[in-house]
Order: C-alpha cells, then structure tokens, then sequence
C-alpha cells in the first residue's frame, strides 16, 4: 500500500511531525509538508492578507500531490490543509490527526490570540465545513482525549470513528543518561515560546518572591524578558539545538504552569529526560502526567499550588529522582515516536482496506 502524510510545521505539531517523519519515509510512504508559504512565489506577491494568501498556497500544496498520484490512503496533521479538499477525501480514504479541534481553539480563542469570527454567517459556513470534513474522514484521531471526545461532543462524529494516538518523541535522542544536576544550586527549566501563556510570568513572581538565592532559573522563549539575578534568558533555540538539550540534561526539574494549551510536546522531552515536572492541567496534558508518580497537575494562574509543587521537589530528591525515572517509563511505554508513526500506518491500512472490500 501506498500511503501519503501531509503535516502542517508550526511549532509543537512540526516537533510531532519531525519525530515521525523517518519511519514514514522509511517504509517507502510519501511525506509532504504544508507550510502555506512559498518563497517569492505569485500569491505571496499578491496585496493579500497574510491569512489568505497563506489559505490559498496550503491549498494548492495539497492539490499538487492529490492531483498528481493515486494513494490507497491519506494522513493529515492537522485538519486545518484538509478542509478544502473534500473531493479528495471522499475518493481516498483518509485520516485526519490533530491536537485540537476548532470548537476548542475558539475556547482559549483569548491566549492564543486567536481570531472567533463575529459574523454568524461565516462562523456557520467554517463549522459546516469543519463538521464535513471531519465526517467525510474515514477516522479522526486526536492527540488526547481531550481532543478525541470533541470530535464526538462538539461535531456529531460517532465514537467508533475517533481514537487516540498520542505524538511521539525520539526516545534515542532525548535520553536521561549523561543527565547532571547539582543539588546544591538546584536548576528549574522554562520552555515556552509565548512567555505569557505559557505562565512565565507566574512562574517569575514565584521565583522572585520564594525562590531567589536557592535555585537558578532558565527561561527559555521567544520574547524579551529583562535581565535579573538568578534568571537564565536564552532565545531563538528550536527542539533540535544542543544547547536546548543541555539545559534539559543540566536541569533539576522542569515547569511549565500554562494558562493555555492542547497539548506539549517539550512535557514529553522533559519526561524523557528523567525530569520531574509541574504542568497546568489544561487541554490534553492530563493525558501525559501521572499526578503524584511522575510530576504535579496545578491549575493555571495558581501561584500557590506552583510554589507548593517546587517547593515539594526541592525539599525531597528522592521523591523528585522518582517521579523523573517514572517519566522516563512513561514516555518509553506511550510516546515513542516508531510506536506512533507504526500506529498511525496500521491504521491508515485498515481504514484502506476496509475502503476495498465496500
């Protein structure tokens, strides 16, 4: 069989996809990535709005490959380059793979900065075509369960049609062994592009306020945070810097209190790592951490709980060396990137296999 992945490249889904991509290509299956952008081509020269030039270029990356050869099924990650091509998804069968459904973007619409649309009409019109695609889909797979249950709740998809398949990590790469952390000026690690939905600012009036002189703070981010005692800044790293792997090998723990999320894919590197980590439970990430085995769940925007967590870690390696040799076990038995591409390939046969004998 013949299969073809087209996989979106923004941020945490383009680490997901990066982690798969070898083991698809691998097995002789096409890849093909939609970047909804093509540098000084005609549509970009175009006086159009960003959004709907980049709209019409995922478009026609699609359509290209479509169009051009025979496939006994398809994979999307995400829905998002699917939606436009109904024709073809209801020639091949076809699997969509996604971190988050639109009906559950539009609810943390204010710290993704997301756009809703005020005008009922279009708002009906995107829904419409969003539920069709997903319908039209031989299997709609989220990333959590979190993301399975809204296919069925917010988009009437029956149960039997959704599953899911978590993103894997390469387990060979980020690997605890070599990991270094000095008990005696411990490192708390940040990773998180957007510093203020990802809860860097929580996290910084924590440290400031309970922290500062006991242990040592990396931030890592895209944005400008000024210069302080005991705080690390480091910008412009991607998952694949060694400085970025050093900073996970070098730290003692790993936190993350977002007020917005689907899922997080830096959680798993951190777990892969032998760190111990306190995370919001927000979006799917209640999927990933065992609470009091191999790190702590807090609420978003819950300074007390976020302190209490550190500080339980600080006062207790034992319990901290634990839960990151539990973390370790996890993502070794769920979040193995060959066990996700591998999933995601038997699946894609037996939803073409099942097209076949109709």
């Amino acid at each position: 069989m013949r299969f073809c992945f087209f996989a979106e490249r923004q941020v945490g889904i383009g680490s997901a996809a990066a982690a798969i991509e070898p083991y698809i290509r691998a097995q002789g299956h096409q890849w093909h990535d939609v970047t909804y952008l093509e540098q000084n081509g005609i549509i970009e020269r175009l006086p159009l709005p960003r959004r709907v030039a980049g709209t019409m270029r995922g478009f026609l990356q699609v359509l290209k490959t479509v169009q051009r050869e025979r496939y006994d099924a398809l994979l999307f990650l995400t829905h998002n380059p699917a939606v436009f091509h109904q024709a073809a998804i209801a020639k091949t069968p076809t699997v969509l793979w996604t971190d988050v459904t639109p009906a559950l973007l539009d609810l943390q619409a204010v710290h993704y900065d997301h756009p809703t649309d005020r005008f009922l009409p279009v708002q009906w019109m995107k829904t419409a075509l969003v539920r069709s695609t997903f319908r039209r889909a031989a299997l709609c797979l989220g990333w959590s369960e979190w993301a399975r249950a809204s296919f069925v709740r917010d988009y009437g998809i029956a149960a039997n049609h959704t599953a899911v398949v978590p993103p894997g990590i390469d387990l060979e790469r980020w690997r605890a062994l070599g990991r270094v952390s000095n008990p005696l000026t411990p490192r708390i690690l940040f990773v998180g592009g957007n510093f203020e939905r990802k809860g860097g600012k929580l996290l910084l009036d924590v440290f400031r306020t309970y922290l500062r002189g006991r242990v040592e703070l990396d931030l890592v981010t895209r944005d400008s945070i000024p210069k302080e005692p005991g705080v690390r800044l480091y910008r412009g790293l991607t998952p694949a810097s060694p400085e970025l792997f050093e900073l996970y090998r070098t730290a003692s723990m790993f936190v993350l209190p977002t007020q917005a999320d689907c899922f997080s894919m830096a959680v798993l590197e951190a777990m892969a790592m032998g760190l111990p980590v306190v995370v919001s439970d927000v979006g799917g990430i209640s999927d990933i951490v065992e609470p009091g085995r191999s790190g702590y769940l807090i609420n978003s925007n819950d300074g007390s709980a976020l302190r209490s967590a550190i500080e339980e870690l600080l006062a207790d390696p034992s319990r901290s060396a634990a839960f990151g040799a539990r973390g370790r076990a996890v993502v070794e038995q769920r979040f193995s990137a060959d066990t996700t591409a591998h999933c995601l390939m038997n699946l894609l046969a037996q939803c073409a296999r099942a097209r076949s004998t109709v």
